[in-house]
């Protein structure tokens, strides 16, 4: 295996120093896209890039994107994540994988190493929700996908987000000058804490990534009819409420009984909401989850076929509202190869295994090959402010990452 003078002491330091741009007001740390806070922390990160040999920009969507060149004119190798949070987030989601692949630059500078391939480290925007209601704004805009229709999105105050875009740096107008054509990149590789349990029950500290999982999100609305609840006989109601209630359980169901997916209710709306009021209405949101689509399909009919009829039963009416889908991004066998074979080198026995999360990879895999090394955290906790890697196992990550790029760098065109 190759050797980089990585150090992981100094990687530690630049976490927890971009930790220290958060947002006041709420618990652990918090630093939302296009807040001051994220601002702020993107000015220090251009200096790390900038103090690691790279240039440092921001693109036309948005990116902070730090560079450097490569000995020849193969396509660009790159390494990203995002250094946005939720609100009351932990200190490692995201800004592990971008701040990784600063040190992997800074020990190639420390090493005098030319890649043969030009090295992009890049801080993706907004990886994270938003009040514009569009995730990984700055991954599908080198994707081509950031449309007018996402642009003309508004937040609570009115603003766009092409208004939002444009402060911090970004160029609305010139959008279509970002996209990458499809093998310009030569591959896309993302390092992340796993956001779950199964590395930590494998005792594993690595674990490489075979694929994103896919997602169908759906809102439902049932419609009955409010009544009395003391005066309205069991048989006369129109109970939109029970009729949900045999919706989500069938959600469940649907999730249990089939491995390697899931299905959560996430949100419930009641009215009238009173506690002497048959329920007339309900607002219902489920999502579904798995690598593989046709279970996706399969699961939604199983779900709409348990729901009509529990509608049917009680006279309750049915609409289906928004339904959107994210199809699932897997990664090409040769880079699972690739990767499972260089955490298996530094964590023996470390296992492959799906993202049930969304990530930045999603939409680099649609114009390269992109792959994934998920890092082991505490008790699967994430978008708290529990979320914790251990030191051993961020530096068995950054050493992962680094022997990646080299082998990628010698092996492809």
């Amino acid at each position: 295996m190759d050797h980089l003078p990585l150090d992981v002491t100094h990687l530690i330091h630049d976490l927890e120093t971009l930790a220290g741009f958060t947002e006041a007001g709420f618990a652990g740390w918090t630093r939302r896209a296009f807040s001051p806070a994220f601002i702020e922390g993107r000015a220090w990160l251009a200096a790390q890039m900038r103090a690691a040999g790279l240039t440092a920009a921001i693109d036309a969507a948005g990116n902070l994107v730090g560079r450097r060149a490569g000995t020849t004119t193969a396509p660009t190798l790159v390494i990203g994540s995002h250094t946005d949070t939720v609100p009351g987030a932990g200190r490692f989601d995201g800004m592990l994988g971008v701040l990784t692949g600063i040190a992997v630059a800074r020990a190639l500078q420390s090493a005098d190493i030319g890649l043969r391939h030009p090295l992009e480290i890049i801080d993706f925007l907004a990886e994270e929700p938003n009040p514009f209601g569009v995730s990984c704004i700055g991954s599908m805009g080198l994707a081509g996908a950031l449309d007018r229709a996402a642009l003309d999105r508004r937040d609570h105050d009115g603003r766009t987000l092409a208004e939002a875009l444009s402060a911090v740096g970004g160029q609305p107008a010139a959008l279509a000058t970002v996209a990458r054509e499809p093998g310009t990149v030569a591959a896309y590789v993302e390092l992340h804490i796993e956001q779950g349990r199964v590395l930590e029950a494998a005792n594993a500290a690595l674990g490489a990534v075979r694929g994103i999982v896919g997602i169908r999100r759906v809102r439902l609305q049932l419609i009955g009819r409010p009544d009395h609840a003391g005066t309205t006989p069991m048989p006369l109601r129109y109970d939109a409420l029970a009729a949900a209630a045999e919706t989500v359980l069938a959600v469940e169901r649907a999730g249990r009984a089939t491995p390697d997916a899931v299905a959560t209710v996430g949100a419930l709306t009641v009215s009238p909401n009173q506690e002497n009021v048959v329920p007339g209405v309900v607002d219902l949101a489920f999502e579904l989850r798995s690598l593989d689509w046709p279970t996706v399909e399969r699961l939604w009919q199983d779900v709409m076929d348990a729901a009509q009829a529990a509608c049917a039963a009680r006279g309750v009416t049915l609409t289906v509202g928004d339904v959107g889908d994210a199809a699932p991004m897997w990664t090409p066998d040769w880079l699972v190869h690739t990767i499972a074979g260089v955490c298996a080198e530094l964590v023996p026995g470390a296992p492959t295994l799906a993202s049930g999360a969304g990530h930045d990879a999603m939409w680099m895999g649609r114009i390269a090959p992109s792959g994934m090394i998920f890092v082991r955290c505490r008790d699967g906790r994430s978008h708290c402010p529990e979320e914790y890697a251990a030191p051993e196992d961020i530096a068995a990550g950054l050493a992962a990452l680094a022997q990646t790029l080299l082998i990628l760098d010698r092996q492809l065109d």
